[in-house]
């Protein structure tokens, strides 16, 4: 049943129209009465709230999406249930999707599809950096819309992502067939690089206006995906780059492995080859509410002729440039500054200014502002107490800033944190200046960790003192949970998302040549391993690389007054030799039977110094890459482990 122009959901968001129906949800254009802005309402169909499955992938897009923010993922505002409705309330786009655009066009031009896909690749990394993988990357599900003159693209429907921390098991929502990846047609775990394959056929049918695979049934499909090889895009569409389908190739591989192993090694990539593309029209956006949308037509292939016209006029620009160039060194760094940063603005200082005046200041510098109401007790109710970008930063003109606005230290409207995990409630409550008192763990079917009522109640207003009393699931009388995938995550999020799950933490403390300073290297437990709960669980931090310098040891000179020469230098040899046997350097072998090597190897050299584990390296490496050495400096008493994939194969005290 359809909800009713002007009906209000949540005692908040009034309905103006229906924009868009899918296979499990309704979507309407509505008011926010409290912020007063528009916003995109995507409810359950009725017919599916009597089912659990549908009600807890509905509550795992949310709880996927609800943590993300990036410029190219849709934002989402509010997720909450009115009586049988069950609702998110994302950001409205005023746009089309990338899907209407191929439908309309066909093949897209060199320089848009790599515009778009590059987008695409930045929201994926930002979603992956975060723990969720997407999986059903599709043309459906990204939104196009204009800002200034430049067409962005928004990553939506997060119905199907995993996150590291959710409970859904690999046989759940495939994705959609005529993007899923080899391992998604297997039913197989999957990783980033699965949102990477989809990417890459998203890009195919960009660059030709065609599926790669077509078929008659889901079987088909997933074996074209797991063997068959993708058809000729030059075939299909001749004025297709070499580079950007050579780039389309390694993000389809058939084995995850020899894909770009990030969505920003893939961005990047892209990026690398923009300035090859033809500048014509790069930079001007589609009228993305415009159906006609004739205005984005093909680009004309240009002779051999006028190609060697242009190169000439790019040397002559180029040398031209060079003296104008010249002539601004002489004038002053004002200008200089200008024709580096061309277009860009520097975000002013929007802090502790009106939410009216920094409006007003926004929209001189040819910014745009999006609002978000916080608790801040020692700022004026109305005034701007945060931003993002903060002062000083470049940004494109017509960038989206985002204003935190400050309720003043008056009385809260709580939120709803219903359905959210324990940590991400905690984190949206400490953003109205609101804390967690009391908490209950109980039996239900919800996932562990899932908050399953709160008090104060949602809506009700509070004072800035109160504590929020929660009941949190603990699953159906689970006395075992799975341990989670950590690695990458900071420790922050390792002691939250542990929390949550009743389990308990031994933090380490190593050194990674790839893993940055600050995040999870390894853990003591496999993850998805199932441990009681209340266990420990030991996980190593990255100290960053370790640094290796060659010091001049400070040796003391013996007193050899009054002795012989031959006791002199005998005396001083000595000492020499005592403080070299002090910090000797040694060498720890990796050579390992090569029959217990897999095509990848994790390897882990950790050396116990005086009861202290140190990480000495960390690395991911082929069969053909062994043997090599390790080199530390020690006392003589350091006890040096090598692990491959978590076995031990060497171990010896040095």
């Amino acid at each position: 049943m359809l909800l009713q122009k002007e009906q209000v959901v949540g005692q908040r968001y009034r309905i103006i129209e229906v924009i868009g129906k899918g296979g499990m949800a309704i979507v309407y254009k509505a008011n926010d009465l409290k912020l007063g802005r528009d916003v995109t309402l995507k409810v359950l169909k009725a017919d599916l709230i009597d089912d659990d499955g549908f009600i807890k992938r509905f509550s795992t897009e949310a709880r996927a999406a609800a943590k993300l923010a990036h410029t190219n993922i849709v934002n989402v505002y509010d997720v909450g249930n009115d009586g049988d409705i069950y609702y998110i309330v994302m950001e409205y786009i005023d746009g089309i999707t990338l899907k209407h655009l191929i439908n309309r066009k066909g093949s897209l031009s060199n320089e848009l599809a790599a515009n778009i896909a590059m987008q695409i690749a930045a929201g994926l990394e930002n979603a992956h950096e975060n723990g969720v993988i997407h999986r059903d990357i599709k043309p459906e599900n990204i939104m196009l819309t204009e800002v200034g003159d430049k067409v962005v693209a928004k990553v939506t429907d997060f119905g199907i992502a995993k996150a590291n921390s959710l409970e859904i098991t690999q046989g759940d929502y495939m994705g959609s067939v005529h993007y899923f990846s080899p391992e998604q047609a297997k039913g197989e775990n999957v990783d980033r690089r699965s949102d990477i394959y989809s990417l890459g056929i998203v890009f195919f049918e960009m660059l030709t206006g065609v599926k790669p695979f077509e078929g008659s049934s889901a079987i088909e499909f997933a074996m074209k995906h797991i063997k068959s090889p993708l058809p000729d895009i030059k075939a299909i569409n001749p004025n297709a780059s070499k580079e950007l389908i050579e780039i389309i190739k390694k993000a389809c591989s058939k084995e995850p492995k020899n894909r770009y192993q990030s969505a920003s090694e893939m961005e990047e990539a892209i990026r690398d080859v923009l300035p090859k593309l033809s500048k014509k029209n790069v930079n001007k956006a589609p009228v993305v509410a415009d159906d006609d949308m004739s205005e984005y037509d093909d680009y004309d292939a240009e002779d051999d002729e006028s190609i060697k016209i242009r190169e000439r006029n790019i040397i002559i620009t180029a040398i031209l440039t060079g003296i104008v160039i010249i002539v601004l060194i002489t004038i002053g760094g004002k200008i200089i500054n200008n024709t580096i940063y061309g277009d860009t603005i520097k975000v002013p200082n929007f802090v502790g200014l009106t939410y009216e005046k920094a409006s007003e200041k926004a929209e001189k510098k040819g910014l745009t502002i999006e609002r978000e109401d916080i608790y801040q007790a020692d700022v004026e109710a109305g005034d701007v107490a945060r931003q993002i970008p903060e002062k000083g930063e470049r940004v494109e003109k017509g960038s989206v800033v985002v204003l935190y606005v400050s309720f003043g230290p008056g009385d809260i409207q709580m939120p709803s944190i219903v359905g959210l995990r324990k940590s991400e409630g905690e984190k949206k409550l400490a953003e109205l200046g609101l804390a967690i008192g009391d908490v209950e763990y109980v039996a239900s079917d919800k996932p562990i960790g899932e908050i399953l009522e709160q008090s104060p109640e949602f809506n009700e207003m509070v004072t800035p003192d109160v504590k929020v009393s929660i009941k949190v699931s603990k699953g159906e009388d689970a006395k075992e949970v799975p341990v989670p995938n950590l690695r990458l995550k900071t420790k922050e999020e390792v002691s939250m998302i542990m929390e949550d799950l009743g389990l308990n933490v031994k933090f380490l403390e190593g050194y990674s040549d790839s893993v940055e300073e600050g995040k999870v290297i390894d853990q003591g437990i496999t993850p998805d391993t199932m441990v009681a709960v209340g266990s420990q669980i030991t996980v190593t931090i990255s100290k960053g690389k370790m640094e290796t310098t060659t010091e001049i040891a400070t040796i003391k000179v013996p007193a050899i007054v009054d002795i012989t020469t031959t006791e002199a230098v005998t005396e001083a040899t000595t000492e020499v030799v005592t403080e070299a046997v002090a910090n000797k350097a040694v060498n720890i072998p990796v050579n390992p039977d090569k029959n217990i090597l897999g095509e990848s190897n994790n390897v882990r050299v950790v050396a116990n110094k005086n009861g202290t584990e140190v990480v000495l390296k960390e690395i991911t490496l082929g069969k053909d890459e062994f043997p090599f050495t390790v080199n530390d400096v020690s006392d003589g008493n350091t006890e040096y482990k090598v692990y491959i994939n978590g076995n031990v194969v060497y171990s010896e005290i040095k």
